[in-house]
């Protein structure tokens, strides 16, 4: 078949080559037909499927199918295969294709030398739902059951804990009962398959079959199952509509900030006094949280030393995996009405975990760049710092050999640094370092590097800068510095002059020799009189 972009609902058309009398498996949608279509001409001729296995009348499994009769060759024969619940839908599109109807069949086919059998299951997830299972390989070809929402494709599943987090996800909610999925996985059982083939998520290696039937004979699925406390099918229906929406986010969108703008929409539309949700949670460090805040128009993340001011919410809710609790929910609306609070409380009791899994990933990321930061950033001044600067300039000249921007480097230099420290201390030289690297920031695009260099020296990678604008810039810098009263607070009026040396990158240098020409002009700098800057090439 073909994998749909940024879609975990991926269906799937399956082909059992066999000559004359091919059978091809539920067909697919019309997003998908276009790829399906060339990929069974590499594999035969389409005048060999005489069999086209319909599990059941959905768009995604059948739409294609008006299409693709109008391709057939008239003079061939061939059958629709399917129940006689799927036939009283499917005949209302008009197709010329005969039934071949697996309930007046014995619930088996007989494809040449081939012999397919049915596996009846009713009511997973539609009154004539069945299964394929082909003898001669030892494939189930399973419908809707062990299919599975996931993030990313892969054709075998691969973990089989990761892929029944997917297969727990789509089976809660379009599987009316246990009862009837516990049915379904013992008639499928008796067939004892080597493979199972989904029409949703991947296939599935014997040796994964038995752990995810385990799983799933354990699972509470269907409506009613959502509450045992509420009979209120509307507020049901209503909660299964919107676990639709979250879910497809969840489960798809890597970025938490995703989900919970989607979580607020979501619940803004049925609770709409919603003023803002807070999530936070502690990070492995003491005291240090991460806090998330949104609400109509506004959205904030961050890390915080101290737990935000929870005072007045409407609705908490404690977020846990199975390791304890990550975090905690806060909800800020006008007084809920008690069907708004029972759908708060059934909303989350079914969310809970995904969006504490996804939370605590949030934070582990959080985390993680906080850690890159600090190994790459200069802790006095907050500028990046020398390895970074190094490998920042190594990865920018690569680029530029590539594409042939102009790449430019400047280094600077406080000039009489060692005077300062001599004359009023070290916590002053801190404070004109910290001062100058705020002028920096101030000066430079995001997309610069702005580096301490080492003690009183500073250096600026300029992507996409020639040397003449390049220089333009350092000057305008050196002459701010010059013009800024230093250690205000502190009760001085220092003022402070820089020498700076600009060098632009050569076809065919290195990272070393491009700093060693930008350093030479900087001491060129110095050596006739400091306080300026030199761009000689």
């Amino acid at each position: 078949g073909y994998v749909v972009p940024n879609d975990p609902f991926q269906c799937h058309v399956y082909l059992i080559r066999n000559g004359k009398e091919s059978i091809l498996i539920d067909p697919g949608s019309e997003i998908t037909f276009p790829v399906v279509l060339e990929k069974i001409f590499k594999v035969t001729p389409l005048k060999n499927v005489k069999y086209i296995v319909m599990h059941h009348q959905d768009p995604d499994i059948t739409g294609c199918y008006s299409i693709l009769e109008t391709l057939f060759p008239d003079k061939e024969e061939r059958f629709i295969v399917t129940h006689w619940r799927t036939k009283t839908l499917l005949k209302h599109y008009n197709w010329k294709t005969p039934f071949y109807l697996i309930d007046e069949h014995d619930f088996k086919l007989k494809a040449g030398e081939r012999e397919l059998e049915f596996v009846f299951t009713p009511y997973a997830h539609f009154p004539g739902a069945f299964c394929t299972y082909d003898k001669k390989t030892e494939t189930l070809f399973s419908s809707d059951i062990f299919g599975a929402i996931s993030e990313k494709f892969f054709l075998f599943a691969e973990d089989t804990e990761e892929y029944y987090q997917g297969v727990e996800l789509f089976h809660k909610h379009y599987m009316p009962s246990s009862s009837i999925l516990n049915y379904a996985l013992d008639r499928i059982e008796e067939k004892n398959p080597k493979l199972i083939a989904p029409q949703h998520g991947s296939i599935i290696r014997e040796d994964m079959i038995k752990p995810v039937i385990e799983r799933l004979r354990k699972l509470d699925c269907g409506l009613f199952l959502f509450d045992e406390k509420s009979a209120d099918i509307r507020l049901l229906d209503k909660i299964d509509e919107t676990l639709k929406k979250l879910f497809r986010t969840i489960i798809s969108s890597t970025d938490f900030r995703v989900t919970v703008k989607k979580l607020y929409e979501t619940i803004k539309e049925e609770v709409p006094s919603l003023e803002k949700i807070i999530i936070f949670g502690k990070t492995s460090k003491r005291k240090k949280y991460l806090e998330i805040e949104i609400g109509e128009g506004f959205f904030s993340e961050g890390m915080c030393s101290s737990a935000p001011n929870l005072k007045g919410f409407s609705f908490k809710e404690v977020l846990e995996t199975d390791e304890g609790k990550v975090g905690s929910l806060y909800i800020y609306a006008g007084k809920l009405s008690k069907r708004e609070r029972d759908y708060l409380r059934i909303l989350f009791n079914h969310i809970r975990y995904p969006l504490a899994a996804s939370f605590e990933r949030k934070v582990l990321e959080e985390e993680k760049e906080e850690l890159e930061k600090k190994v790459t950033t200069d802790p006095l001044t907050g500028l990046s710092n020398r390895e970074y600067f190094k490998d920042f300039l190594s990865e920018t000249i690569a680029t530029a050999r590539e594409h042939g921007f102009p790449v430019s480097l400047a280094m600077i230099d406080i000039d009489f640094f060692k005077k300062i420290n001599d004359t009023y201390g070290h916590l002053i030289g801190d404070c004109v370092l910290q001062q100058l690297a705020r002028i920096l920031k101030k000066n430079f695009r995001t997309t610069d590097c702005v580096a301490r260099y080492g003690g009183e020296e500073f250096a600026i990678v300029m992507p996409y800068a020639p040397l003449n604008k390049a220089c333009r810039k350092l000057e305008g810098l050196r002459k701010q510095v010059e013009e800024f009263t230093f250690c205000k607070k502190e009760g001085l009026n220092l003022k402070v002059t820089i020498s700076i040396g600009v060098y632009e990158y050569k076809k065919g240098m290195s990272v070393k020799e491009l700093i060693e020409k930008a350093d030479e002009n900087l001491y060129a700098a110095k050596r006739s009189g400091r306080n300026r800057v030199v761009c000689d090439e």
